[in-house]
């Protein structure tokens, strides 16, 4: 009797142990979903706080970018802004070198203020790509993501022999603006997850895009700056360079104890060529004098019509012998030249040059070396004039 009684009473507590272990495990699985739930949850938050921070770095770098006046602060707050608010390393700005070249872009570097330090932040903030290049490795004008890039494109972080970082991962963006190609914004790191093909690159290219725009206004800013200072007859910079450019190679030379020496350049008897031949045969010789020159100035030298028959060159990092050599090659090469005035004539003419070197015992200022040059001119001409 006792045994029959008990069996029921035994199910009924497996019964409930068994609704118990049930339920039991559906609320660990409950909780169990609801950590990941949270997880989740977090990340999107974390996430949208992370999309939201580099929104907000985009908008910080645009106005940034609108804000430029001029290509080197463009380049260096690019470089700068990369760096600190995406943790991009290297950046720079490589323009088409046919862009380059046609825009008075090497006019605005002689306007930069003097400061090591920018000089050295400029000499990698902007280079330049082949135009050719460009074509054959961006014929569709599209982004380019890649891990250990090309050898060819590491040379675009590169201003001269100096190397750059191990550049594991990068991007290249192509900077069209009005459908012009401009050049590329050029991102690497040497993390090689940092860019990974196949990404999205909506933001990036949206930021070439405001860029491009405002490079290609900076671009003909200097255009029409190098326009405005250039003399039309002997494409040399004219006498407003002059003014602006010696102060600051001046300062320059004085700050970092820089040899800078100018060339003050009188052609002989040019008031008898125009008076015997005809102005036209005078604007012949001073274009031939003009292409000498510039025929002869290395990278950083600056050659400029003074006014009339007075020519100028600049050499910064220059010193006294290296500039004598200088006028003597320009002398020689002037000597050589016979000028075609018309089919029975040719002519020949000479040239007088004073050279004034800096030192920082005799000169204080940028006046004061010009002053130098133009003495020493005024005593060459002077024992010419005995001589004769």
């Amino acid at each position: 009797m006792s045994t029959s009684k008990s069996t029921p009473q035994n199910t009924i507590i497996d019964a409930k142990q068994a609704i118990f272990d049930k339920i039991f495990k559906e609320n660990q699985e409950l909780r169990e979903q609801n950590k990941e739930l949270k997880r989740i949850l977090n990340n999107f938050d974390c996430l949208a706080k992370e999309r939201e921070a580099q929104h907000q770095h985009f908008e910080n770098l645009e106005e940034r970018i609108l804000k430029a006046d001029n290509l080197y602060s463009l380049a260096t707050e690019v470089q700068k802004l990369l760096a600190t608010d995406f943790s991009i390393p290297i950046a720079n700005i490589a323009l088409i070198d046919s862009v380059k070249k046609s825009s008075g872009f090497i006019f605005q570097n002689f306007l930069e203020p003097v400061s090591s330090e920018s000089e050295r932040e400029l000499s990698v903030s902007i280079t330049e790509i082949c135009e050719a290049d460009y074509n054959r490795i961006f014929p569709k004008h599209t982004p380019l993501i890649t891990r250990n890039p090309a050898p060819a494109l590491t040379e675009l972080f590169k201003s001269g022999p100096d190397t750059v970082a191990e550049i594991a991962s990068a991007a290249f963006i192509p900077l069209l603006s009005r459908s012009r190609i401009v050049g590329l914004l050029n991102l690497a790191s040497p993390d090689p997850d940092k860019f990974i093909p196949g990404t999205a690159t909506d933001a990036v290219e949206g930021l070439g895009r405001k860029l491009a725009t405002v490079i290609e206004n900076n671009l003909l800013a200097a255009q029409l700056q190098q326009l405005l200072r250039t003399d039309p007859l002997t494409k040399l910079y004219n006498r407003r360079v002059f003014d602006e450019i010696l102060p600051i190679e001046f300062a320059r030379a004085s700050r970092y104890k820089h040899p800078l020496s100018i060339i003050m350049i009188d052609l002989d008897d040019f008031k008898q060529i125009n008076d015997t031949y005809g102005h036209a045969a005078g604007d012949k010789v001073l274009q031939m004098v003009g292409e000498l020159i510039n025929n002869n100035l290395r990278q950083h030298d600056i050659g400029l019509r003074y006014g009339g028959d007075e020519f100028t060159i600049i050499l910064p990092g220059t010193d006294y012998q290296q500039a004598q050599s200088v006028i003597d090659k320009i002398t020689r090469q002037t000597n050589d030249c016979k000028i075609s005035i018309n089919q029975t004539t040719d002519i020949r003419i000479k040239i007088s040059a004073g050279l004034a070197t800096y030192t920082e015992e005799e000169m204080d200022s940028a006046q004061s070396l010009q002053e130098a040059a133009d003495k020493n001119l005024y005593e060459i001409k002077r024992r010419k004039k005995e001589k004769n």
